[in-house]
């Protein structure tokens, strides 16, 4: 299973486009791993997890095909995660493109629904209303829905719970302090790895972000209930500007707390066995 970063922002970026403060200059300043583009993951070239406006722009960047993307998972429909005109840019292909299948909640359908040029054949689009707690499947893969404690319209965001063979990982983002039935529903697996959010750096998250305190909580809850196959390996994404310094700085500090801050371009691979 292998997993590349494409992007590892909020949706301010970072540095924010708009910022002058000290670390947005910072980045500006270092370059390197302290730039990143909207929060975005690749699983083995064929899978994708949320497409923001950045996303194509990545890719390219990082050496992957997107036209090889097979399946999408969306967790909500806010732009940075879920930009439908790099979508729409589908009809324009000169050869016809094999059906790409979105799941998504029934709000990331209506903001598909919503762009006034969509046409399911056109775009060659499945789309898949998906609920919560609920298993799904998208080829060799198992997908598990959780509720996350980030608002989307009249719902929530949508994170996952992914197998691909022998292996299994948690993607948490966006999303708060997660619900007691969404910790319930992800004690019932054991991890590889784990991704989720740290929006808010290092400190306290809020109602619909995680901070660094509710990162430590959540591995402090995988030790004590044996979620890990193996050893702890959690990494942290979808950082921001305005509480989180630049990631030549946070790193260390992320490290001496056990976790592994990623970063634009960042690939992890876990073999199938």
């Amino acid at each position: 299973m292998k997993i590349t970063f494409l992007g590892t922002s909020a949706g301010e970026e970072y540095p924010c486009i708009w910022c002058e403060c000290e670390n947005c200059a910072k980045a500006r300043k270092w370059g390197g791993k302290n730039i990143r583009r909207n929060s975005s993951v690749i699983l083995d070239g064929d899978v994708m997890i949320d497409i923001g406006k950045t996303a194509h722009i990545q890719a390219e960047r990082f050496g992957i095909n997107i036209r090889e993307i097979k399946t999408l998972l969306v967790t909500h429909s806010h732009k940075d995660h879920f930009n439908t005109h790099t979508l729409w840019t589908r009809w324009a292909v000169s050869v016809p493109l094999p059906y790409l299948d979105i799941f998504g909640s029934r709000q990331v359908h209506e903001t598909l629904l919503n762009n006034d040029r969509y046409n399911s054949e056109n775009w060659r689009i499945n789309f898949n209303i998906i609920e919560f707690y609920k298993k799904y499947r998208a080829g060799d893969i198992e997908i598990y829905t959780l509720d996350g404690n980030h608002p989307d319209g009249e719902i929530h965001a949508i994170n996952y719970i992914i197998t691909r063979k022998n292996r299994t990982f948690l993607y948490l983002s966006d999303t708060g302090w997660p619900f007691e039935k969404t910790l319930e529903a992800i004690a019932n697996y054991k991890y590889d790895f784990i991704i989720t959010e740290n929006t808010h750096g290092p400190g306290a998250g809020s109602g619909g972000h995680m901070g660094l305190d509710d990162n430590l909580r959540l591995l402090d809850f995988f030790n004590k209930n044996k979620l890990w196959k193996n050893t702890p390996d959690y990494y942290i994404t979808h950082v921001a500007p305005f509480n989180c310094p630049p990631y030549d700085e946070y790193k260390p500090v992320a490290e001496n707390n056990g976790l592994k801050l990623a970063y634009d371009g960042l690939v992890i691979d876990y073999p199938y066995i």
